[in-house]
C-alpha cells in the first residue's frame, strides 16, 4: 500500500485505513490506493472489509485543488473515480463496514453511505457541504443520498447542507451505530467479523437486487458527469 492507505488482514477481515496526515482528501492518489487495497482484499479472499479514517477524520471529500486547477479532464476523472469507488463498495463481493473515526464531509459522506454497515462516534459530523461552498451536488451523489437517507434528511442534507451529528446521524440514516471514539475501529472490526459469517454469495446477490434501481441511477449519473458539469 502507499503511505496514505494501510492494509491489514486478520481472520478473513481486511482493514483499509485512510491516512494522508490531514483530512483524507479523496483525490486521484487516494482513490487509486483504496482501489489497490480493495484489489488486495479480493485477492486475499477477505470475507469482510473495514474502511476507516484516521484519528481526525473519516474523509473531508474531494481534493478541491483539482477543481481549482482549471483542468476539466482532471476534475471529471476525480469525480468519476470517486463515484466509481462508491459503486465498488456498494457492489463489493463481501460486506463492507465503514469506520467513521471522525467527520465525513462531501465525497467522504457519500463514501460513508456506500458501506453495508457504518460505525461512528458521538462527534462524527456528516454533511454534504456542496451548496454551502458554491457547488452543485452531482446526480450520482444525490442518488447515493436518496438510497440511504430518510426522505426528510435527504432533502435537508442535499438542498440545505444540513449537518448531522450524534444520534441525528442514525435517525437520518448516515450511520448505523455510535460508539466511543476510541472504540470505532474495534467495533467496526467486530461488525465485520460477524458479517464474515454470512453466506457470501447470498449476501452479494441480495444486496445487488436490493440496490438495483439505485445503482442504475448512480451509474447514469457517472456516465453523465461530463454533460452535467460541461467537463471535457
Amino acid at each position: 500500500m502507499t503511505s496514505t492507505v494501510g492494509y491489514e488482514l486478520n481472520d478473513s477481515v481486511a482493514t483499509i485505513t485512510m491516512d494522508d496526515g490531514k483530512v483524507n482528501v479523496l483525490g486521484p492518489d487516494m482513490q487509486a490506493a483504496i482501489n489497490e487495497a480493495l484489489d488486495r482484499a479480493e485477492k486475499d479472499s477477505a470475507k469482510a472489509v473495514v474502511i476507516a479514517g484516521n484519528d481526525r477524520v473519516f474523509s473531508g471529500g474531494f481534493d478541491l485543488a483539482v477543481f481549482q486547477s482549471g483542468d476539466a479532464k482532471a476534475a471529471h476523472n476525480m469525480l468519476a473515480g470517486g463515484f466509481e469507488l462508491s459503486v465498488r463498495c456498494l457492489t463489493f463481493p463481501a460486506p463492507v463496514i465503514m469506520a467513521a473515526t471522525g467527520s465525513a464531509i462531501a465525497m467522504g459522506s457519500f463514501l460513508l453511505l456506500s458501506g453495508d454497515h457504518r460505525v461512528g462516534q458521538p462527534k462524527t459530523k456528516c454533511q454534504a457541504i456542496e451548496v454551502a461552498i458554491g457547488m452543485t451536488i452531482p446526480i450520482a451523489a444525490i442518488e447515493i443520498m436518496r438510497m440511504r437517507l430518510t426522505p426528510a434528511a435527504f432533502h435537508r442534507g442535499a438542498a440545505l447542507a444540513s449537518i448531522y451529528v450524534g444520534d441525528e446521524t442514525i435517525t437520518a440514516g448516515w450511520l448505523d451505530e455510535i460508539v466511543e471514539k476510541d472504540q470505532v475501529l474495534a467495533s467496526a472490526q467486530t461488525a465485520a467479523a460477524a458479517a464474515a459469517q454470512l453466506h457470501t454469495g447470498s449476501h452479494v446477490a441480495t444486496k445487488l437486487k436490493a440496490r438495483e434501481s439505485a445503482l442504475q441511477a448512480i451509474r447514469a449519473g457517472i456516465d453523465g458527469l461530463a454533460t452535467e458539469f460541461s467537463l471535457g
